[in-house]
Formats: C-alpha cells, structure tokens, sequence
C-alpha cells in the first residue's frame, strides 16, 4: 500500500516528536524510505521533489549548526565506506539529488529528522526526532573532504538548509 506524501508537515506529528526506530519515522509518513536519507515525492506535474531528509552520521562534509545544516547528497548504491567516507563522485542528475534540487527551485520547505548517530549536539541518543520544516537556501557542487579510493577529487552535491522561523518549530528550541 502507497502511503499518501505530502509537502510541509505532516497531519498529527509535532515537530519534537520522537520515534524510537527509522521504521517509526516511516510509519509515520515523515519519510519515505526505511533507510535513505533523501525522501522525495510525486509532485502536481508528475516531477520527483524532495519532502524531508534524515542526518544520521551520514558524511564528513555535513555539518549540523542547529537551526542550519549542510547537507551532503546521495549516490545510486554504495556510495561511502563505513567511516561516512565517499567513495565517489555525486551527480545532480541522480533522483535523490534532482528532487531536492527542484524543491529548492520550487521553495519547497523540507522536513528534518535527526537520526541517534547525527551530532551529539542536537541529536538523541538512541531515537530519532523530527525537527521541523527547513528551507534550501543554496545548493552547489563542491569538492569532498574525501578523495577517491584512486586518490582522486570526489564532487559533491551540497544543500544548505534553515529552520524556517515559526514558533511552532522544534529547531527554534
């Protein structure tokens, strides 16, 4: 069965709220995926958008300011080493990184879940938080603190949010 996605925040769940298990958040429409960190959606015109994101101690390039993040894309398969290390170069036209890119064309606002193994700053430690509506404010291709298993430059697919201001947000806390 299809779970109904939406774009903003979802009916019956406060920013703040807090899910044991990535299941949970799934469970709860928040995100699409049981274990990517890009969620995207079918949009009015028929185009893949972005709806929410999960940081889970997912790559060294990230940071996590709190009321801002930069957030690092995603590549098809297996694209990091187990230390969160790339291991190769992202692309725009990957769908992960194509709807989040349209969601920032569009002014599309993104839901933020901090995973248990995000920063220890804003992050629980064992469960997972959904922290409210951000914006895209800037996206860029920039060169990963990561080199190719070759040694080689990786490109990466970089997304600066913020927490959009309204009182009602777990990320102005």
């Amino acid at each position: 069965m299809e779970i109904e996605r939406v774009i903003g925040h979802i009916e019956g769940v406060a920013p703040g709220a807090v899910f044991h298990r990535r299941i949970d958040v799934l469970r709860a429409k928040l995100h699409r995926t049981n274990q990517a960190g890009i969620s995207w959606l079918i949009d009015k015109d028929g185009s893949k958008v972005g709806d929410a994101i999960v940081l889970h101690g997912g790559y060294e390039d990230d940071e996590d300011h709190g009321t801002w993040l930069r957030y690092t894309g995603a590549s098809p398969g297996k694209d990091k080493s187990g230390d969160g290390t790339l291991l190769r170069s992202q692309s725009w036209t990957y769908e992960d990184n194509a709807a989040l890119k349209l969601s920032y064309e569009r002014k599309y606002p993104i839901r933020v879940i901090r995973g248990f193994e995000g920063d220890p700053e804003y992050s629980l430690p064992d469960d997972y938080r959904y922290d409210g509506l951000y914006e895209i404010t800037a996206i860029r291709t920039a060169v990963s603190k990561s080199l190719a298993p070759d040694g080689s430059e990786i490109k990466i697919c970089q997304f600066d949010l913020k927490c959009l201001p309204d009182s009602s947000q777990g990320c102005n806390e």
